[in-house]
């Protein structure tokens, strides 16, 4: 009985311990890198927002109410309402459905190909190495909206089709940053002993360069997540995003918000607020994973 005690109290003091630690470095964090704390509340406040959006949305985002017209901010509506009479807010809500799902959706489906791609050019080198470069360079002199627009002509204006279109220069672009990372390690004294005792190429490529490269890896899906958000707020500003009537912040700034900049201003604020914050906020908080996780860059404020 006195052993089982013991043993309770030992488990309890190690959780206290574990929570201590983790609290005491949550503040370092915070202390150090106050702009990054920042951005990973309005990343957590995007996810929140998408996730109990029906729970905070008090109106449904695609219902129309010609008696409630153009109406200011207010306590029924929080966010005025627009020229068909939804509630801006409730649209905002659900705005950061798309935004979440888009920033997710091309983050990791542009993450695998540029690793595969990257890594792989850096390995076999030559003929193979030489002709991905060459892509590579095609696609970067290529403006990035210009890029954007072509796909989406030719893939038609849907969110899954915004996903591809953001995704695919994306990914021929980072595998570029996942070749000069496996460059540096490929040479490296595990790497080579690991070649010694025989292990074949798809062993090295991922039991002992891909996990060396993941620093980069999380940097990369941060950073672009928040320039994904801006991007398909800027096709949807174009028209080729997502389509009306579905709820999006950039859509909201192109068809409500230009239209009525100056009749009911309330319908640019709010989503340019928005999207400004979100942008910003998980802008920051990437740059701040980066200077925790690069040990380069380790102990800057």
């Amino acid at each position: 009985m006195a052993r089982e005690t013991a043993i309770s109290t030992g488990n309890a003091r190690g959780v206290d311990r574990k929570n201590r630690g983790f609290l005491h470095e949550l503040w370092k964090f915070v202390s150090r890198k106050p702009f990054g704390a920042f951005g990973a509340a309005m990343t957590l406040l995007l996810v929140v927002t998408a996730i109990f959006a029906p729970v905070i949305a008090h109106f449904d985002p695609l219902a129309t109410d010609q008696t409630s017209v153009l109406l200011p901010p207010g306590a029924d509506h929080l966010a005025g309402t627009d020229q068909f009479g939804r509630d801006v807010f409730s649209r905002l809500v659900y705005g950061a459905r798309v935004s979440l799902f888009v920033g997710l959706g091309a983050s990791f489906l542009a993450l695998i190909p540029g690793i595969v791609i990257g890594i792989m050019s850096a390995y076999f080198r030559g003929l193979f190495d030489y002709i991905v470069q060459r892509v590579v360079d095609a696609v970067q002199a290529i403006p990035g909206i210009i890029l954007l627009i072509a796909i989406m002509v030719v893939l038609g204006g849907s969110l899954v089709n915004v996903i591809i279109a953001l995704a695919l220069p994306r990914a021929i672009s980072s595998s570029r940053v996942m070749r000069g990372s496996t460059m540096q390690i490929s040479n490296s004294e595990y790497v080579t002993a690991a070649r010694a005792l025989g292990a074949d190429d798809a062993r090295i490529m991922i039991r002992h360069i891909l996990p060396n490269i993941v620093s980069p890896i999380i940097v990369i899906v941060s950073l672009g997540f928040g320039e994904f958000i801006l991007a398909e707020a800027t096709l949807s500003f174009l028209g080729y995003g997502i389509q009306p009537p579905a709820p999006s912040w950039g859509g909201m700034l192109s068809v409500e918000g230009r239209a009525y900049m100056f009749a009911a201003p309330w319908l640019l604020w709010g989503p340019a607020i928005a999207l400004s914050l979100v942008v910003f906020g998980v802008n920051m908080f990437g740059d701040a994973l980066r200077d925790v996780l690069d040990p380069r860059l380790r102990g800057t404020r």
